[in-house]
């Protein structure tokens, strides 16, 4: 029963869900400075924000270390968050996999529904539980872009980006992976939102190949969401049997890639600028 219940609710995964999608957008994908400011929020529309996310943010160093949060805070329907960038590198920020909670589905005519509260299901209608879980991550560099965190991924639904999400031309593309357990993920529609865009249009995507792998063309520059959908069994004992996972990934398209530098040196040159100069006494006769 449950193996027919999955395949029902396969057959509908491409229609968007009565619900928001998950974002997170820095103020800079390469901040100058050794700090950026990130956004996040559930959105119908790109990237205008419509409820918080949980206060639950995580960010991963160039070594692919846990770093704290300089501050995050809910801030009415956006949650912000500071990060400090200490080194050189690249960095990702991530919601990690957050838990909807449960709806039960009872199946009526060969279409799932949402039972009402207190409602009891027509006899012999098939029930089940379905759970979201969502996840969205976004990459920022400080002056050289490296991979660390580009490679590790996290979440059962993964997007590992194939090109460097920061090093993203829009006359060349971006190639991702998706995963799911660690496996790639076949004939799965990737969608691609461009700023202003509602997350119910799913006119522009690419399909994974065998080894989970889409890729993308950009005719002009500018800031970019893509978003991989799938439908899963849970692990035993959770809440649900299914699992509608939505894994988010924000990125800008550039024209042109800047220049890379080593955040040490350059510091140290900022000392060396800033270190004062002896004074030369006078000769006296």
């Amino acid at each position: 029963m449950k193996q027919t219940i999955l395949a029902v609710l396969f057959a509908v995964a491409a229609t968007p869900a009565a619900a928001y999608t998950s974002y997170l957008k820095p103020d800079a994908y390469w901040p100058e400075g050794a700090s950026v400011q990130v956004e996040g929020a559930y959105a119908s529309q790109f990237f205008t924000p419509q409820i918080a996310l949980p206060a639950q943010l995580t960010v991963l160093g160039p070594t692919g270390a846990s770093l704290p949060f300089d501050r995050i805070a809910v801030e009415g329907v956006t949650t912000r968050a500071d990060a400090d960038l200490h080194t050189g590198g690249t960095y990702r920020i991530s919601t990690g996999e957050q838990l909807g909670s449960p709806t039960t589905l009872v199946g009526v005519d060969g279409q799932w529904r949402p039972l009402a509260q207190g409602e009891t299901p027509p006899e012999g209608a098939p029930v089940t539980t379905l759970q979201t879980v969502t996840l969205a991550d976004v990459y920022v560099t400080r002056g050289a872009a490296s991979r660390t965190v580009v490679d590790q991924t996290q979440g059962r639904l993964a997007i590992r980006p194939i090109t460097h999400p920061n090093q993203v031309l829009a006359a060349q593309g971006l190639q991702v992976q998706v995963l799911f357990d660690g496996a790639p993920l076949a004939n799965t529609a990737v969608v691609l939102y461009a700023a202003g865009d509602a997350d119910s249009d799913l006119d522009t995507f690419a399909v994974t190949d065998a080894n989970g792998n889409a890729a993308f063309t950009f005719a002009v520059p500018g800031h970019f969401v893509i978003a991989a959908r799938h439908r899963a069994n849970m692990a035993p004992g959770g809440a649900a049997q299914i699992g509608s996972y939505t894994t988010t990934l924000t990125f800008e398209a550039l024209a042109a890639l800047p220049a890379e530098y080593s955040v040490e040196e350059r510091a140290e040159q900022e000392a060396r600028r800033n270190r004062p100069r002896r004074r030369l006494g006078a000769t006296h006769n």
